[in-house]
């Protein structure tokens, strides 16, 4: 992954979180900057490899990941409150996934109780696409009326899915065709994506996709220096293919060759 280093950029838009506490603290105000604009359902990604590494998943399973991660969406969810608004009173967690160990999803509904019901929070956090097309799911919207609801970490759960594929990881014949519907519905309702932190490899970059409300799209590589740079910028959320070619640039721009990259890799193991 790349290092938590980037600080803010000379554009003035913010770069990399270098602490949990800081991208909490990015994520909840771009959240609730959106809210301030009229988005009442949104979608986050934190990054969850800060408190739970990416080999967790596979070694020790779903549960152990809930483990490490609920107190930092708890302490997300903390944070949620208006700017000036009613105190907070408790964040209830309770379990939402009802296939649990057959699935391996572990959803949690965490909901913010204020002194003024009407600024309650709900953030669901590692939602599956299973209980995305669960009648529990319109309940809750439809319970939660104008009220703040945020999807967190959908990527992250057993039963992932992302909101950009509008609902096309169910099949089309999956309930004859109703859970595709349903999910893509869902997506629909969440489309507004108002932070995202996702690390991945691009062409042997270690590389970041990023977001802050009300930011543009950027993604970040990790240079032949070990230093954490932007490398391009994009109002939508931006594919794989896309990435890719702004990586392509970058390294055509500073002619890097495939042997500084492979001696780079090396220097920094």
């Amino acid at each position: 992954a790349v290092a938590l280093s980037a600080g803010a950029q000379d554009s003035g838009r913010q770069g990399l979180p270098p602490t949990a506490t800081a991208m909490l603290e990015q994520a909840s105000q771009a959240v609730t900057a959106a809210y301030a604009d009229g988005a009442t359902r949104q979608s986050v990604r934190l990054n969850l490899e800060v408190v739970s590494p990416p080999q967790r998943r596979t070694e020790s399973g779903m549960p152990a990941v809930l483990q490490d991660t609920l107190p930092l969406a708890k302490a997300f969810t903390q944070r949620l409150g208006r700017p000036g608004g009613a105190p907070m009173k408790e964040v209830r967690i309770s379990a939402i996934d009802q296939l649990g160990t057959s699935s391996g999803d572990v959803g949690s509904l965490l909901y913010r109780i204020s002194e003024d019901p009407a600024q309650d929070v709900a953030v669901v956090f590692l939602g599956s696409r299973n209980w995305a097309v669960e009648e529990d799911s319109r309940k809750l919207l439809d319970g939660m009326k104008s009220r703040l609801v945020v999807l967190a970490n959908s990527e992250d759960a057993a039963s992932a899915f992302r909101i950009e594929n509008k609902g096309t990881e169910f099949t089309l014949g999956g309930n004859f065709g109703q859970d595709l519907q349903k999910l893509k519905y869902f997506c629909a309702v969440f489309e507004e994506e108002t932070y995202y932190y996702r690390s991945r490899l691009i062409s042997d970059w270690p590389a970041v996709l990023f977001r802050v409300y009300p930011q543009p799209w950027e993604v970040f590589i990790q240079n032949l220096e070990g230093e954490v740079v932007s490398i391009g910028t994009s109002q939508e959320k931006p594919t794989f293919d896309m990435m890719l070619e702004m990586v392509l640039a970058y390294e055509k721009a500073n002619g890097i060759t495939l042997e500084a990259k492979l001696e780079a890799a090396k220097a920094l193991r």
